[in-house]
């Protein structure tokens, strides 16, 4: 393979650690519930099912993770490796709703009825546009994508 350029380097880097944190995070995960769940078996069984279980499945994000990210790495009209970087992002407001949530407080005494926590938000539904360009032959493709945010998140006590 080719040397790579710093860009394309950081870019293999960052696809990289973000494999090993999920897969550090799986395999974790995976080890405390065989733990737990080969609670009856011999010591030996025990440890031996929870280091086996949580390595493969680190092993097993770790790969699907690296694989997703350089699939998604690699110019699709060109092929070079870690080629594609994101040059533009836009951000569209299409909807807003106004939400609110109670709940119940302790009260203070048994005379007192106490307070009730309100907090009110405003839900955004906001569709993202990301232009990704290659580093090579300056192909762009673009991405779209819808996420739901919270804004002007307030806490009130109210009496109840």
């Amino acid at each position: 393979m080719a040397q790579l350029t710093p860009e394309q380097q950081g870019l293999k880097t960052r696809i990289r650690t973000g494999a090993v944190i999920w897969g550090v995070i799986a395999g974790l995960v995976v080890a405390l519930l065989a733990f737990w769940l080969l609670g009856n078996a011999g010591d030996i069984w025990r440890w031996s099912g929870t280091i086996v279980l949580g390595a493969a499945a680190a092993f097993l994000v770790y790969r699907t993770s690296y694989n997703s990210g350089v699939a998604k790495a690699v110019c699709k009209k060109c092929g070079t490796a870690f080629g594609i970087r994101e040059v533009e992002r836009h951000e569209a407001v299409t909807g807003s709703e106004q939400r609110q949530k109670t709940e119940p407080g302790k009260p203070a005494s048994k005379l007192d009825r106490g307070t009730k926590k309100v907090t009110t938000w405003r839900e955004e539904k906001v569709e993202i546009t990301a232009i990704d360009e290659c580093f090579t032959c300056h192909d762009r493709t673009e991405r779209k994508w819808t996420v739901t945010r919270e804004a002007d998140k307030e806490e009130t006590e109210v009496p109840a």
